[in-house]
């Protein structure tokens, strides 16, 4: 395939042709983005329909309220599964080592030792799937370069 060679001669696209004076043109635009109103937009609305202007702030007010409400249900939630879930693991942990206790005192050495290793997975085996086994977000990977993922 071959192209053409560029033409020299061409006229500059950005140039206005000789003789014409130079205009400007000149635009403005406003972009206004958020939960209320400009204030002239609330008097607007005011002179429209009398209390228009508080109906909406009242509005916007119990809105922003209910989604406080919501992501506070949330943290609370979340936090309440993380004391629960450690709660569960510690019950387990020691669950297992008394059992592991029990049978070693009742002359069963190879259950003893495999209540044992059930004890040490539960409670190490998750840290050592996060850090070593779990592959990383690449946001990680970036802030820590030391992680392997």
């Amino acid at each position: 395939m071959t192209c053409a060679p560029l033409c020299r001669n061409m006229p500059n696209r950005n140039s206005l042709p000789p003789g014409q004076g130079n205009h400007i043109v000149q635009r403005s635009q406003t972009i206004y983005q958020g939960p209320l109103p400009r204030p002239e937009d609330f008097k607007a609305y005011d002179r429209v329909l009398r209390g228009a202007a508080d109906r909406i702030l009242g509005m916007a007010e119990k809105q922003a309220a209910h989604r406080q409400d919501l992501e506070t249900r949330a943290l609370k939630g979340d936090l309440m599964k993380s004391m629960m879930g450690t709660i569960l693991a510690y019950i387990t942990f020691g669950g297992s080592m008394f059992g592991a206790v029990c049978l070693l005192l009742h002359d069963k050495p190879i259950q003893s030792l495999a209540a044992l290793v059930v004890a040490l997975g539960s409670a190490f085996g998750p840290k050592i799937y996060v850090d070593f086994i779990q592959p990383k977000p690449p946001e990680e990977r970036l802030i820590n370069p030391n992680v392997a993922g």
